[in-house]
C-alpha cells in the first residue's frame, strides 16, 4: 500500500474539514489564517463574496486553502462556498508524481459529496500558468467545474506544485431572469466558455523556483539530474483515491486539446444572443463574438485570429444610450498560444461597437461590430 492510499482519508479530512477552527494552531499541525497577499491564488468576484485564506506548513511542503463564500443573495448572508481551492507546494527536491483527475474531486470536497453530478466531458484548458484539467458538473441549480493542475521540478533546486479545486455559479447568477438550469450534458463549446469566464478572474501566482507544468495525463517518475537519487514525494494535501496512476478513469472522456475555429468567416449569432465582431490584430484580420449570455451587463467574448483562438469576457462599466455618456466597458481575453489581451470598448448606438486594446506582447488589437 502506498502512502497516498493509506493516509488519503486522513489528509483530506485535515485539509478540508473544520479547518477554520484550527486557524491559529499552526504549531499544533493546524491551519493558520493569512492575508490575501500571502495566498498563491486569488479570484476577482463579480458579486459580493467573502473569502478566507489559510496556510499549513508541513515538513516537506506547504498547503494553502482558499474559500470564497457566496454573499450575492439579497441579504448577503448565504455564505455557501462557491469556490474552494487547495494549492500545495513542495520544498526544493520534492515532487508530486501523479495527476489527480478532476472527477475525483467531487468525492473529496465536503461541499460536493453526494451533491454533484458530472454533466460534460473533461478537457484541458490553457491558462497563463499552464494547462489545467477541467470537468463540468452540476450542483443543484448551479453549473460548476472542478479543476486540477500540476507542476513538476526538473532539477533538485526546483519546487513541485499542485492545484485542486472547484467553482460554482453564485446565487446572483442562478436567480437571474435568463438563467437556465444546468444541462444534462453541457456542450463542449459551452463548457469552454464557462471555464474561460472563471479562469480570467482566477489568478495563480506560482512561487519562485516552481517547475514546469506537468503533461495532461502522463505521470513521470522524476530524478534529480545532478545526482542519481530520485526526487522524493511529500505527503500531498489531497491525493486521489486508489493508485491514481495518472490515467483517465472509467467513464471519463479523453482530454482534447483546444483547437482554433476557422477565422475565414464571421460566426453566425442571433441578435438576441450577441453580436459578431471583426478584429484587426497585428495587421491580421479575424472574427469573433460578444455574447449576451451573462447577467449584470457582461458576457462571454470569443475571438479567432489566424491560428489563435481566444476566450474571455466583456463587461459594461457605465454610460447609457441617448445620454451625454455613451455605454462603455472593458474586455479581456486569454488565447490558445498563451497570449492575453485587455482593452476597452464604447458603443455610440446599438448598431455600433468599437474596441481597442493591447496584447501581452505589446501589439495593438482592435475590433468593431461586424458589417459596421
Amino acid at each position: 500500500m502506498t502512502f497516498q492510499q493509506k493516509f488519503a482519508p486522513a489528509i483530506v479530512a485535515l485539509a478540508l474539514s473544520g479547518i477554520a477552527s484550527h486557524a491559529s494552531a499552526q504549531n499544533a499541525g493546524g491551519f493558520q489564517k493569512i492575508d490575501a497577499a500571502e495566498s498563491p491564488v486569488n479570484y476577482h468576484a463579480p458579486f459580493n463574496a467573502g473569502v478566507v485564506y489559510l496556510r499549513q506548513i508541513r515538513e516537506n511542503s506547504t498547503v494553502y486553502v482558499a474559500r470564497w463564500l457566496d454573499q450575492s443573495d439579497d441579504s448577503h448572508s448565504s455564505n455557501q462556498i462557491f469556490i474552494e481551492s487547495v494549492f500545495s507546494e513542495t520544498n526544493p527536491g520534492f515532487a508530486f508524481r501523479t495527476d489527480t483527475p478532476p472527477a475525483s474531486l467531487l468525492g473529496m470536497f465536503d461541499e460536493l459529496k453526494g451533491n454533484a453530478r458530472p454533466n460534460g466531458n473533461s478537457f484541458s484548458y490553457q491558462t497563463p500558468s499552464g494547462p489545467i484539467q477541467v470537468l463540468p458538473f452540476a450542483r443543484g441549480n448551479a453549473q460548476c467545474i472542478s479543476y486540477a493542475g500540476r507542476w513538476e521540478p526538473a532539477r533538485t533546486d526546483q519546487r513541485g506544485s499542485q492545484l485542486l479545486g472547484y467553482f460554482c455559479e453564485q446565487i446572483a447568477v442562478q436567480t437571474a431572469p435568463k438563467h437556465e438550469a444546468p444541462a444534462q450534458q453541457l456542450p463542449d463549446t459551452a463548457a469552454r466558455d464557462f471555464a474561460a469566464n472563471f479562469f480570467l478572474r482566477f489568478e495563480v501566482n506560482l512561487p519562485d523556483g516552481t517547475g514546469a507544468p506537468a503533461t495532461a495525463v502522463q505521470a513521470p517518475v522524476l530524478s534529480a539530474p545532478v545526482t542519481s537519487a530520485p526526487m522524493q514525494q511529500p505527503a500531498p494535501a489531497m491525493p486521489a483515491p486508489g493508485t491514481n496512476e495518472g490515467t483517465m478513469t472509467q467513464g471519463q472522456a479523453p482530454v482534447a486539446p483546444m483547437e482554433p475555429a476557422s477565422p475565414q468567416q464571421a460566426p453566425a449569432i442571433a441578435p438576441d444572443e450577441g453580436i459578431g465582431i471583426a478584429t484587426s490584430w497585428n495587421n491580421q484580420n479575424g472574427y469573433g463574438a460578444l455574447k449576451f449570455d451573462k447577467p449584470a451587463g457582461e458576457g462571454t467574448m470569443i475571438v479567432d485570429s489566424g491560428d489563435r483562438h481566444c476566450e474571455g469576457y466583456w463587461q459594461h462599466q457605465g454610460g447609457r444610450y441617448q445620454t451625454a455618456t455613451v455605454p462603455f466597458g472593458s474586455w479581456s481575453l486569454f488565447c490558445s498560444d498563451g497570449v492575453s489581451v485587455r482593452g476597452t470598448y464604447s458603443s455610440p448606438d446599438p448598431s455600433q461597437v468599437k474596441g481597442e486594446g493591447q496584447d501581452s506582447n505589446g501589439q495593438p488589437v482592435f475590433f468593431r461590430q461586424a458589417g459596421q
